[in-house]
């Protein structure tokens, strides 16, 4: 009788093991795919980083199952620079690429063995796709030439779940000319104008205008989620969302401070993913990272180390290198603005040094901002009045040749 007790008991407790095995996420072996949500020109200015009265729910709904960043930083104000570092890890002073779209026949290549991530990607077996679909632009905007700078597919089609992936999305929508969003307007009144801007009724539009442009690249992210899970493709993609600079206004894009070089980072992996453990869900990182440390973090996602010529950092998971004590950033040419201006940012100093200091923030404006940037009419209008503050003032004034914030 207590035999048959015993086998009773044990037998019960077999199916609740079987049960809670049943229950767990199973682990994918298959390589991850990967895959660069790239906004452009986009600061924190989301819902998830506590931004007021804009509305990201998708972009919010990657934070929530995965890792926000707050301290990260591109290593240049612009898109063509900031790109090409990301492109190779590393920064683009150290390749000769720093400017702002060269001529075709100034374009730097690359030093011997030193390859973009693409096809470090490639010869993982990888295959890799520039999307052009779910208003994916397909660009690049690298300031070096590669026999291997292309990308294999262009189209979901092409993608699918028998070999694994490194995808690009670039999302153009919060570069200007800005878009309306008509089904769910900002009221300018209930914006938050930065103190170095005049508040008025024409920053107060154009910021609006700049977090409505928001509100629909986020409506964008969520189609690109939705294709993911049509195909079948969600269960085994790890997704990083980010930019490629900051806003772009007046004493941000182009510029070295917070607003021009801080950007939003959330990285999301699958629960079936061994990843996930290191990305848990509606995790927060205040370490300091920079963009490049992008590149080579998803190297790792893909089982690959970090190449010996990258100067990014691996942030997470099994192996990852020591967490930064500062980051750095340059301005050199943009179009028209010519600047030479170099930044360090620790978590509470940030120092820059411009070496062109015989313009002001307005002054360095190109024909391009002239025409499109409200706010730098307005910060000309107000000096001609005497209405500036001293804090707005300082965007009229020649550069300094240091700057110390804390």
């Amino acid at each position: 009788m207590q035999n048959r007790y015993r086998l009773f008991w044990i037998g019960i407790g077999i199916t609740a093991l079987l049960a809670c095995r049943q229950q767990e996420p199973e682990t994918v072996t298959q390589p991850p795919n990967v895959l660069w949500i790239l906004a452009e020109d986009l600061s924190q200015d989301l819902a998830c980083y506590g931004y007021p009265g804009v509305l990201t729910p998708h972009v919010d709904a990657l934070a929530a199952d995965g890792m926000r960043f707050t301290r990260v930083f591109t290593t240049a104000p612009a898109c063509t620079p900031s790109r090409t570092a990301l492109a190779c890890g590393m920064y683009q002073n150290s390749i000769n690429a720093h400017h702002m779209r060269y001529p075709d026949e100034l374009m730097t290549a690359l030093p011997d063995g030193i390859l973009p991530i693409n096809e470090l990607f490639r010869r993982q077996g990888y295959i890799t796709a520039n999307i052009k679909d779910s208003h994916g632009t397909g660009k690049t905007d690298w300031s070096f030439r590669s026999p291997v700078a292309g990308f294999d597919v262009q189209h979901w089609d092409s993608l699918s779940q028998d070999k694994p992936f490194f995808a690009v999305v670039n999302l153009r929508l919060t570069h200007r000319p800005f878009e309306q969003d008509t089904l769910h307007p900002v009221d300018p009144a209930t914006v938050k104008v930065p103190p170095y801007y005049p508040d008025h009724a024409v920053a107060r539009e154009d910021f609006a205008q700049y977090l409505e442009t928001a509100q629909l690249m986020d409506q964008q992210v969520g189609e690109i989620l939705t294709e993911l899970e049509n195909r079948g493709l969600r269960d085994n993609t790890i997704i990083v969302f980010f930019s490629d600079h900051g806003r772009p206004m007046s004493r941000a894009k182009y510029f070295l401070y917070d607003s021009g070089i801080q950007i939003p980072l959330i990285i999301q992996a699958p629960e079936k993913l061994s990843w996930r453990k290191y990305l848990p869900a509606g995790s927060v990182n205040d370490d300091l990272i920079s963009a490049i440390d992008i590149s080579a973090t998803s190297l790792a996602f893909a089982g690959l180390d970090r190449q010996e010529w990258m100067q990014g950092r691996v942030i997470l998971g099994p192996h990852p290198d020591d967490k930064r004590t500062a980051v750095f950033s340059v301005a050199d040419r943009f179009g028209e603005t010519h600047l030479k201006s170099r930044a360090v940012r620790t978590a509470q100093w940030k120092y820059i040094r411009n070496y062109i200091h015989n313009i002001s923030v307005n002054e360095g404006a190109t024909a391009y901002r002239k025409a499109n940037h409200p706010i730098y009419h307005l910060l000309n209008i107000y000096n001609e009045k005497s209405l500036l503050t001293p804090e707005q003032k300082a965007l009229v004034m020649p550069l300094p040749e240091e700057e110390l914030y804390n």
